[in-house]
This record gives C-alpha cells, sequence and structure tokens, in this order.
C-alpha cells in the first residue's frame, strides 16, 4: 500500500516537472514608435475634455479665437502660462487652451488611453 502511494506521488511530481518546464509560447511585445516623443520625460500632452474648446491667441478669455478641437483630441503642451486671475493656460501649436477644458498626463501613452475612455462614453 505505502509502495503504490510512494508511485503516485512520484509520478504526480515527475508529471509537474515536465508541465513546468515545458516551452511556452513566447508574448510579442509591440512598441508603437510613430510618436517619437511620446515616452519623453520632460514633454507633457493634454487631452481635450470639452465637447468643443477654441483655442486663443494669448492666454486671455477674450483673446482673438485662432482654431478649433473637439473632445479626445491628443495635444502635444508646448508651453504654459497664469493669467492675471490665476487661471492656468497651456500652449499648443494652434494658440492656447485653458485648463478647465484640458486634462494634462505625463506621456502621450497615458493621454492616449483616456481619449479612447472619452470616446467610449459617447
Amino acid at each position: 500500500m505505502k509502495r503504490n502511494i510512494f508511485f503516485v506521488l512520484l509520478f504526480f511530481v515527475i508529471f509537474l516537472l515536465a508541465v513546468s518546464c515545458s516551452k511556452k509560447d513566447s508574448e510579442t511585445i509591440v512598441f508603437d514608435n510613430s510618436e517619437p516623443l511620446a515616452l519623453a520625460p520632460d514633454i507633457e500632452w493634454a487631452v481635450v475634455t470639452e465637447p468643443y474648446s477654441a483655442f486663443k491667441a494669448t492666454a486671455h478669455w477674450q483673446a482673438e479665437v485662432t482654431g478649433h478641437c473637439r473632445k479626445g483630441d491628443i495635444l502635444k503642451i508646448n508651453g504654459k502660462s497664469i493669467d492675471s486671475s490665476g487661471e492656468k493656460w497651456f500652449y499648443f501649436n494652434d494658440g492656447w487652451l485653458s485648463e478647465s477644458c484640458l486634462s494634462v498626463y505625463s506621456n502621450r501613452l497615458k493621454a492616449k488611453n483616456i481619449s479612447e475612455k472619452l470616446l467610449e462614453k459617447e
């Protein structure tokens, strides 16, 4: 009886070793390098959170409109400013946007993830 238990346990251990040592399919990690600055530590990215936002020529609400963007757009931040009322503004290629219509992220991949989630809700 003890001998049978010993052989069953031995068979079980050998089976576990064989299964755990078998070669598994390797997982391929695909790196998206379409945006070379996506992970740059000194560059921030913004996601537009309002349905429509207007770029301004200067960092003030009364400034001339220079362009438009939509909810979910991902923008590279080129500069920052604080106006006389203490509101934070961000400069992009098309002009200035207020912090109230944006969410800011440390890299483009985080911004892209949030953008996709925002657009899913619609």
